[in-house]
């Protein structure tokens, strides 16, 4: 190689960089998911992850959701105080330590949670359908072994 001649800068395809495609689909479900919970539940998406995360697991505290959903601990507190004022969730204090609320939804909640869920199920099911059902067990498989060998940088 001379002096004038300069190597070619390497380039990602990202059409081939699975994190990359990952991401896209990801963000498509999302937004697809925030369309269905505001139209049917007047919610925006984060409202919803909380909703959802108490409803997998009443008695969830705000930091327990923080640390299983995408979220930081402003956007659940912002949520999670909306869905308070809206009465679809509860707080009551914890007998071990007065400090920490655990979340519980109203029965309002659970009947918007229980109308809505179908329709969020709804979202993903065209493009699941596509898989079978060993695919969609392997990928399911697949993303929980990623998970566990990608740490959480935070």
């Amino acid at each position: 190689m001379t002096d004038t001649q300069i190597t070619p800068p390497a380039i990602l395809s990202l059409e081939d960089y699975w994190p990359y495609q990952m991401v896209v689909l990801a963000d498509r479900i999302s937004r697809s998911t925030a369309a269905v919970v505001k139209e049917h539940a007047d919610l925006n998406l984060s409202q919803w992850r909380v909703l959802a995360a108490i409803a997998e697991k009443p008695g969830r505290t705000a930091v327990e959701v923080v640390q299983m959903t995408p979220m930081d601990k402003g956007i659940v507190s912002r949520a999670t105080k909306a869905l308070l004022d809206l009465g679809l969730v509860k707080r009551q204090a914890s007998q071990a330590d007065g400090r920490v609320s655990h979340l519980y939804m109203t029965r309002k909640g659970e009947r918007l949670y229980q109308d809505v869920l179908p329709r969020v199920e709804s979202v993903p099911a065209e493009a699941q359908a596509e898989l079978s059902p060993g695919d969609r067990a392997n990928l399911l498989a697949m993303l929980r072994k990623l998970k566990a060998v990608l740490p959480d940088p935070q």
